[in-house]
């Protein structure tokens, strides 16, 4: 009964993904869509109180451990999810399955942050996927949500083919799947080493497609595209946050592939960067620059390999990582959430935007707070996030690594710059694209905003979460 209660989140949120789902299948008219939507806020309220009681239980053998780390990021994701529920109004159709989705994309994210196990990881990998495949894809009535669905879906699974076999090499090499275990392995003088890395090999090609990291990037433009805003942005921020949490453990892996890391940071940082450069198209912009962020959580990842043994150092740079999940989370989401107010089924372009100052001041100006935070310029919490993971790396010894990174960012704040150029010093002439209004939207996302600002010169809140 103590392991089934550890799994308490998991077990309610699969319990609200159900029930919605069927409920949802029932009644398909206006109180039935409010009704589901609220439904699943209680869930994922109760999944956020069962963390806090669930981490209480003694740690024994299990798939998952409740470390601090992987509380505050299983948090962070329910959060997330609460965000999402509250900031996007019910869709006029299959409500049921748009919020039984969610909770089920949750789940994955939970079982990532505090998976202990190479199954497990797995596990929670695929859970996470195949709910967004399906969130890709959900207006299929038009062809590019299609269109990124099944692009999303046949790459994926190659990625996952390659994560799958190279955890089934790890396995013969060490004869086991626990993440402690292997690490003991490892570490003792007659561990077992060409299996191995052969297939952590593997394993970090399909963790870097997950992640969206160059070169394995190609499906992020169009699939980010093609889907609904706001996966858009959980794609970009909380999919990837927990991909990484659920590799800061086996950071011990990668030692002997620091070169390989070193070289995939680099050029994720400037191509992600430069490749937005040629973008006219403001959620593909969008895109390229999630890519480009995930190389800056590699330089603090890359830091955490070289840091391992020292227990201090290694605790600061985790807190560092959470802290720019965590900024990146809040600057994403809002951004994407803002564009997701002009699509009204059409493709934006940056010509969109002219003149939204005159035409939805709050848009514009909220649209400028996230952006300027994803730029990481002052005082927002993305210019913080960025000086404790940078300076995290130096304290590592990667002083060429993060001039990499301070470089790659430095151009990044050209094509960031051009949204804010279209949103406040272009004639609206010829603009014909509408805002659609919502009012506890409007709500959500101004306290999102002011979350970010405040953050940025206040963030011991976020630290005080682990």
């Amino acid at each position: 009964m103590t392991e089934y209660l550890r799994y308490l989140p998991d077990l309610l949120l699969g319990i609200g993904g159900t029930t919605t789902l069927l409920l949802g299948a029932w009644r398909e008219d206006k109180a039935g869509r409010d009704f589901v939507r609220w439904l699943t806020l209680v869930f994922l309220a109760l999944a956020g109180a069962a963390a806090f009681y669930a981490a209480l239980f003694p740690q024994g053998v299990s798939w998952i451990v409740w470390t601090p780390l992987a509380k505050a990021f299983s948090l962070v994701f329910i959060s997330v999810g609460i965000w999402v529920v509250l900031c996007e109004p019910p869709p006029p159709l299959r409500a049921g399955e748009w919020y039984a989705l969610l909770q089920f994309a949750i789940i994955g994210m939970l079982v990532l942050a505090r998976s202990s196990n190479l199954a497990a990881l797995f596990l929670g990998i695929e859970t996470l996927s195949l709910a967004l495949y399906v969130l890709v894809a959900f207006r299929y009535a038009t062809r590019t949500a299609i269109r990124g669905g099944a692009l999303y879906l046949v790459l994926a699974s190659f990625a996952s083919a390659f994560l799958g076999f190279g955890l089934a090499l790890i396995y013969t090499a060490y004869g086991t799947l626990d993440v402690t275990r292997i690490m003991q392995i490892q570490e003792s003088p007659t561990m077992l080493t060409f299996l191995g890395h052969v297939g952590v090999g593997l394993f970090l090609v399909g963790a870097g497609f997950k992640l969206a990291a160059v070169p394995f990037h190609m499906w992020a433009p169009d699939v980010y595209e093609a889907a609904p805003s706001v996966v858009s942005g959980i794609i970009a921020s909380a999919s990837k946050g927990a991909t990484l949490a659920a590799l800061l453990p086996l950071v011990f892996l990668f030692t002997s592939h620091t070169t390989t890391l070193y070289v995939i940071t680099v050029i994720t940082v400037i191509a992600g960067n430069l490749l937005g450069l040629l973008e006219q198209r403001p959620k593909r912009i969008l895109a390229y620059s999630s890519i480009a962020h995930v190389g800056y959580l590699l330089v603090g990842y890359l830091a955490l390999v070289s840091a391992r043994g020292e227990s201090t150092q290694t605790s600061h740079i985790q807190e560092a990582i959470f802290f720019y999940v965590v900024g990146y989370t809040l600057a994403a989401l809002g951004a994407f959430a803002v564009l997701g107010q002009l699509e009204d089924g059409r493709t934006l372009y940056l010509r969109d935007l002219r003149g939204l100052l005159k035409r939805h001041p709050l848009a514009a100006w909220l649209l400028m707070v996230f952006v300027v935070s994803l730029a990481g310029i002052p005082p927002t919490v993305g210019f913080l996030s960025k000086f404790y993971l940078f300076l995290e790396a130096v304290k590592a010894g990667h002083v060429g690594l993060v001039l990499w990174a301070l470089g790659g960012s430095a151009i990044g704040v050209f094509y960031y710059t051009r949204i804010l150029a279209q949103l406040f010093m272009s004639a609206t002439e010829g603009v014909e694209v509408k805002v659609q209004r919502d009012r506890l939207r409007d709500v959500v996302l101004t306290a999102t905003a002011c979350l970010t600002i405040l953050w940025g010169m206040t963030p011991h809140f976020v630290f005080a979460l682990l």
